[in-house]
């Protein structure tokens, strides 16, 4: 027997729309998040806050990997930047997300976590919940939770269960 989820704030439609019960001063806060990515994506290449967000794909030899990097990071910065316009639109209406609109939504989130856990540091095993609140690092790992948490949500209603 399947065990009913808890409404929250991404929920799948009959129609195979996406309601995204976000608050206005939610998609607000998100659309400004949107706007610093942007900015990091397309400032310096060498800023080590995107390092994660353009991987090494060859990391014994660096020259293959600077090879591979002058083919893809181009077209992988263009799609982000797509993805990060076309997210902005959808959280500038209260229409449901489209399918596309959800995915590009979840690889911006990803993004945006990428980069707060390049700042935090952030390994497989770190607990961000565990930061004291007098940590200057404390408002970035809750957004960094929250930011989680919003892509759980993601994931699950993509998914289709």
């Amino acid at each position: 027997m399947r065990r009913k989820r808890e409404a929250g704030p991404i929920e799948p439609l009959e129609d195979g729309r996406y309601a995204f019960r976000l608050s206005v001063d939610e998609r607000t806060t998100l659309v400004g998040f949107l706007d610093q990515l942007e900015e990091l994506l397309t400032g310096d290449d060498d800023d080590p806050r995107i390092h994660r967000l353009f991987p090494t794909a060859y990391h014994q030899d660096p020259e293959h990997d600077a090879e591979y990097q002058g083919y893809m990071r181009d077209e992988l910065m263009q799609s982000r930047l797509a993805s990060v316009q076309l997210v902005r639109d959808a959280l500038l209406t209260d229409d449901d997300f489209s399918e596309s609109q959800l995915y590009a939504f979840m690889t911006v989130v990803n993004s945006l976590r990428l980069v707060l856990g390049t700042l935090l540091d952030v390994s497989e095993d770190d607990d961000t919940e565990d930061l004291p609140e007098d940590d200057p690092s404390f408002g970035q790992g809750q957004l960094y939770g929250y930011l989680g948490w919003i892509l759980e949500w993601t994931v699950w209603a993509l998914s289709g269960e």
